[in-house]
C-alpha cells in the first residue's frame, strides 16, 4: 500500500464520519490536506525519476529526439 492509497482511505473515512455527523471539519480538512500532499509528492517523484532517466541516457550517449518521443 502506498502513501497515496493510505491518504485516500483516510480522506474517505473522514468524509464519511463528517457526513454521518461524528467527525468534525478540522479532521476532514486535515485528511484532504494530507491527500493533496501525497498527490504532490507522487508527481514530484515521477518527475524526478523521468529527469534522472533522461540525464542517464544523455550521459550514456543514447539520447536522441526519437528516444524522447517514445518515452
Amino acid at each position: 500500500m502506498t502513501l497515496l492509497d493510505i491518504a485516500q482511505q483516510s480522506e474517505d473515512a473522514a468524509q464519511h464520519r463528517y457526513q454521518a455527523g461524528v467527525g468534525n471539519i478540522l479532521e476532514l480538512l486535515n485528511a484532504q490536506s494530507a491527500l493533496a500532499t501525497a498527490k504532490k509528492q507522487r508527481v514530484q517523484a515521477l518527475m524526478d525519476w523521468r529527469t534522472a532517466r533522461l540525464e542517464l541516457a544523455g550521459k550514456l550517449g543514447r539520447l536522441g529526439m526519437d528516444k524522447i518521443a517514445a518515452e
